[in-house]
């Protein structure tokens, strides 16, 4: 009886249904320069949304920028689970933010998926400007609503720390792997020269004054 009860909570776990949001939010990573760094977490962005949906949220403004600056620093640190889950949070909240709900899941979704994502302007203002800009828009119809809303998320997540140098020179574990690699490379490179010196000085014959 435990095995079977054991057996039907892996498979509820492992059959989770994303809702449409956490849909949206993955549909939306898959276009910004941060995909490539976050794609094995998709279900977790899935996951994360979704819970986000049920937030009872006091302060949108500060919510939102609250989960986008800890996105920011845990991918700056290369904790990209940690990173992923925020980014979830964040892209389902800026949803509810502005009135979405379930019901609106499919027409939104169905637009997004036929939206000619090349012509969504990006902007470089700061994240607080974009999430001011956000949460006083007034959207004309659905579909002026979808185009806002990958405008902004697109910004917001352009703008997180994705090189991978960068990532490394944050991450005090490959940061260090990085440095005595480095290290040995110039003492490596230093020995080849100085052999290659004295191989080329040891040929070359003094001949003296006639």
């Amino acid at each position: 009886m435990v095995a079977l009860s054991l057996m039907l909570i892996i498979l509820m776990v492992n059959t989770f249904i994303p809702s449409y949001a956490g849909e949206i939010a993955c549909l939306v990573l898959a276009h910004s320069k941060v995909h490539d760094v976050l794609a094995p977490y998709e279900r977790v962005i899935k996951l994360s949304a979704t819970q986000a949906l049920k937030l009872d949220v006091a302060d949108y403004r500060e919510t939102l920028l609250a989960y986008y600056r800890l996105a920011y620093d845990s991918m700056l640190h290369n904790k990209l689970e940690d990173c992923a889950r925020y980014v979830g949070i964040l892209l389902a909240l800026m949803l509810k933010a502005k009135g979405y709900s379930e019901e609106l899941g499919p027409q939104l979704l169905s637009l997004l998926e036929r939206l000619d994502w090349a012509s969504v302007r990006l902007y470089a203002d700061e994240p607080e400007k974009l999430i001011d800009y956000w949460l006083s828009y007034k959207p004309k119809n659905l579909e002026d609503f979808a185009y806002a809303y990958v405008s902004i998320a697109l910004s917001l997540l352009d703008q997180l720390p994705s090189d991978a140098f960068i990532r490394v020179l944050h991450t005090p574990k490959l940061r260090e792997l990085y440095i005595a690699s480095l290290i040995t490379i110039v003492i490596t490179s230093a020995y080849f020269v100085v052999k290659r010196v004295r191989a080329e000085a040891g040929g070359v014959k003094y001949e003296g004054y006639r």
